[in-house]
């Protein structure tokens, strides 16, 4: 095994560890005070599970920062979560939450993987692919098995095998001559898709955190990002109904109407944040993988919308010192 303390650590994998770190921090919070709420065994089983897992994977990382030397976050604590406050969220959200935590936690670790040199982190983080697949798979499981799984749309494709002919000409691949769309591509629609699930998560908690808020400006903020939410779902929610296509699940029922924060405002904030950078991540990913030229400039819109609302929520956690800065490269002198 080779000694991670005689190698320095590349930035990427400074950057991983960190980024991970944090999102198990929060992830503790949350999942304590969800499995302290839940209702159903086997939604409190996969709650627990998950939580155990975080907690690992703090000691985990918490052992490597000590081993190198380098300063372990702050994060969130007990002080960040209130283990009385009442029930906010359903059952159904909960399992609705880890499937979007596992979804995220694949392409995040996957990502640091592919940008990590050292061994020991290598095979740390294609531990952790492992282990958030397997998630995935368990709360997909459960979900199904409750009848509350979202499906993915089912469509009917074209058989025969076709090449793509005028693409840069009059008549192209994106919009015909006379401005007529083309079918959605089955990628296109799964995209569409994980917009609206993923979007659906943050209405809901910006719903149940805005309702909670004692702060005007955060109350607000979480209002304008509930807006945002509901803007982003009703647009791709129009352009499938208008191919005629079956829409996931919309459901606005998982909000409780309790006005007691289970969090603390910095988490809040921090949540909606973080949640705010994958959704962009993802739209990112959606518009580079989509070839229709209206969906291009749909999802252009609501990047930069998304973009400038991340950056209010920034400027709100840095005027309250609450935007833990990440490890920054010493600037030498020239």
């Amino acid at each position: 095994m080779q000694d991670i303390t005689k190698m320095p650590l590349v930035s990427s994998e400074i950057t991983g560890l960190w980024n991970s770190y944090m999102g198990d921090s929060i992830s503790i919070c949350v999942l304590k005070y969800f499995a302290n709420r839940v209702q159903d065994t086997e939604t409190h089983a996969i709650l627990q599970y998950t939580l155990d897992l975080c907690k690992k994977h703090i000691n985990e990382i918490t052992n490597l920062f000590y081993q190198l030397h380098l300063p372990i976050p702050a994060g969130f604590s007990d002080g960040d979560v209130d283990m009385n406050a009442p029930r906010l969220f359903t059952d159904e959200f909960y399992l609705l939450y880890l499937s979007n935590m596992a979804r995220t936690e694949m392409l995040s670790y996957n990502q640091i993987l592919s940008n990590c040199v050292q061994s020991d982190i290598r095979n740390y983080f294609a531990k952790l692919i492992i282990e958030s697949s397997n998630l995935y798979n368990a709360v997909v499981d459960i979900r199904s098995s409750k009848g509350i799984f979202t499906m993915f749309p089912q469509v009917e494709v074209i058989r025969n095998i076709d090449y793509i002919k005028e693409y840069i000409k009059g008549k192209d691949f994106l919009v015909d001559w006379f401005g007529e769309k083309r079918s959605l591509l089955a990628c296109e629609i799964t995209h569409i898709s994980l917009v609206i699930l993923a979007n659906i998560v943050g209405m809901t908690l910006t719903t149940g955190f805005g309702r909670v808020s004692t702060t005007k400006e955060i109350g607000e903020y979480m209002v304008k990002g509930r807006e945002l939410a509901l803007k982003k779902i009703d647009i791709f929610t129009t352009i499938l109904i208008s191919e005629n296509i079956p829409i996931p699940s919309t459901s606005y029922s998982y909000v409780s109407d309790s006005i007691t924060a289970p969090f603390s405002e910095k988490l809040m904030m921090f949540h909606i944040a973080s949640l705010g950078t994958s959704f962009i991540s993802n739209d990112g990913m959606a518009l580079a993988e989509s070839l229709r030229s209206d969906l291009h400039t749909t999802y252009i819109q609501i990047a930069t919308e998304a973009m400038i609302y991340s950056k209010a929520g920034a400027d709100i956690l840095i005027d309250n010192g609450w935007f833990e800065q990440p490890p920054e490269g010493i600037k030498h002198e020239n």
